[in-house]
């Protein structure tokens, strides 16, 4: 914990100035993170530092992201969740008019999320939103400004598919109604032809996911905490990485192309091969045994029906369910058989 007096005169002195320097972050960095700890007082000085402050230099992100996810994560009980209380107090604090506005606020957002053992929903929603604030409305997004409308980028896709498989959202690897519901949203909303190829495959397999997959309680065993903060240290920047050359790639016009992003190994080829093994054993696992009941099918035509339309990933995730659910309520059943 940073000594009091001389931790608040120094945020005092910059939340007036309205810069932080490079010194100025580092000597932030040495109050705060001495013993390990980030408290109340200091969580609280870094938001209002960063509305305060209009220019930072480049390492106030690495701080930022730093400190509030260690406050929210791993200083309080049981370590490495976020408690609904918390998960209103950070929106409260990144999205105050109900929206993402910077990538520093996303990249806090996802890493929380991402490492978190347990989080609420509503922090993944609102990683979503703003993907979906940047790709319908680029021009006032959190980043991405300098790119086609309408169109869903491989970039986005990546943040994406971090947010709603988080390890610590509600669904973990299932997806919730709302997500689904927001994904397909963006699907009707975006151009078909110019989305990433490897958007239609997240779609399918995260609305299939929604239909077909239970979600389990929640767990939170200490072990998990302790291995969920010693992956946080070891892979932190990958987030942040992501998010940066998102914003090289928008400068440049690219962002809805593929080919760039399959070069990307901004969380390390093992972290990304264990992520995808944990992943498709345990879709594996529930395929198994899962089914489309009365409610489910009841939603999924609903759907389908809204636009009047039916597209191509539509078809796609129609064949996917068929391929995968142990059993089709009957209603489903019948409305796939009249098309």
């Amino acid at each position: 914990m940073s000594e009091a007096p001389l931790f608040q005169n120094l945020v005092e002195h910059l939340a007036v100035s309205g810069r932080l320097t490079g010194k100025e972050v580092l000597a932030l960095r040495q109050q705060v993170f001495p013993d390990g700890v980030v408290s109340r007082e200091e969580a609280l000085a870094v938001f209002r530092l960063d509305h305060a402050c209009r220019a930072k230099d480049v390492d106030w992100t690495r701080f930022y992201v730093d400190a509030l996810t260690d406050y929210y994560l791993w200083q309080s009980e049981p370590r490495g969740t976020v408690s609904p209380e918390q998960a209103r107090d950070l929106i409260d604090h990144i999205a105050a008019d109900g929206r993402i506005a910077s990538t520093s606020e996303l990249e806090l957002l996802l890493n929380i999320t991402h490492y978190a053992t347990y989080c609420p929903e509503d922090l993944a929603i609102l990683a979503l939103e703003a993907v979906r604030e940047s790709v319908l409305k680029p021009a006032r997004a959190p980043y991405g400004t300098n790119r086609p409308p309408s169109v869903i980028g491989a970039g986005d896709v990546e943040i994406i598919r971090k947010a709603i498989y988080a390890h610590g959202s509600e669904g973990g690897f299932t997806v919730t109604r709302r997500e689904a519901d927001l994904l397909w949203d963006l699907k009707d909303a975006t151009a078909a032809e110019e989305n990433a190829p490897s958007w239609g495959d997240l779609f399918v397999k995260a609305v299939g996911s929604h239909l077909l997959f239970p979600r389990p309680a929640p767990k939170q065993p200490e072990l998990a905490a302790v291995k969920a903060r010693e992956a946080w240290l070891a892979e932190r920047r990958g987030i942040g990485q992501l998010l940066k050359d998102m914003g090289r790639a928008t400068r440049r016009l690219d962002i809805p192309l593929g080919e760039a992003w399959r070069a990307l190994d901004v969380f390390g080829q093992e972290t990304a091969a264990a992520e995808a093994a944990k992943e498709k054993a345990w879709l594996e696992n529930a395929m198994a045994r899962e089914v489309i009941d009365a409610g489910e099918a009841a939603w999924l035509i609903e759907r389908l029906e809204r636009d009047g339309e039916h597209d191509v990933l539509e078809a796609e995730l129609v064949a996917f369910i068929e391929d995968n659910a142990r059993s089709i309520d009957p209603a489903l059943k019948a409305y796939i058989a009249g098309q």
